[in-house]
């Protein structure tokens, strides 16, 4: 089945988008809270693959340096740390996020946009308890991670059902 946005223009677009929420970010814990995780779902979910090559593009441009990370930041050393986890992970959950089709159910939809915002949490969680830091600390990303999830679900079955 066809996905609802064009190869060209859906990676595009996911690398642009992922770049221009940079500056959008609240440093709450041991990592920012930020909107790209569900810029990348619903990348994978309505670009299939390129959506993941645009994500993996904007990880490109923020190991050149080029200031796409959160907080206006990039650099292999603004990639490591506590954010080496997530950072790792986004083009993962976009990936997961591709097995959404239109038509899917909006129960479907949901259960798969919080797989991959968990998918997010356990490798970001992993490496913050791998560097040392406090994995509890994760517990103020929780309420992002379903909201975001949501809204990812909200904007999935619209486009779905324009597309079905």
């Amino acid at each position: 089945m066809a996905r609802p946005v064009s190869p060209l223009w859906g990676g595009l677009f996911t690398t642009a988008a992922l770049c221009l929420c940079a500056p959008l970010s609240l440093d709450l814990g041991p990592v920012p809270i930020t909107v790209q995780s569900l810029i990348v779902c619903l990348a994978g979910a309505l670009a299939g693959g390129a959506g993941v090559l645009g994500v993996l593009g904007w990880l490109l441009l923020a190991a050149l340096g080029l200031p796409v990370l959160a907080g206006m930041m990039g650099g292999l050393l603004a990639m490591g740390g506590f954010s080496a986890g997530f950072i790792v992970a986004l083009p993962l959950a976009a990936r997961l996020a591709m097995r959404w089709q239109p038509g899917c159910s909006w129960r479907q939809t949901l259960l798969l946009m919080l797989a991959a915002h968990a998918l997010l949490l356990a490798l970001g969680g992993a490496v913050i308890t791998l560097r040392g830091g406090d994995v509890t600390a994760l517990a103020v990303l929780l309420p992002g991670a379903g909201v975001k999830a949501v809204v990812a679900t909200l904007v999935l079955v619209m486009m779905g059902r324009r597309t079905a």
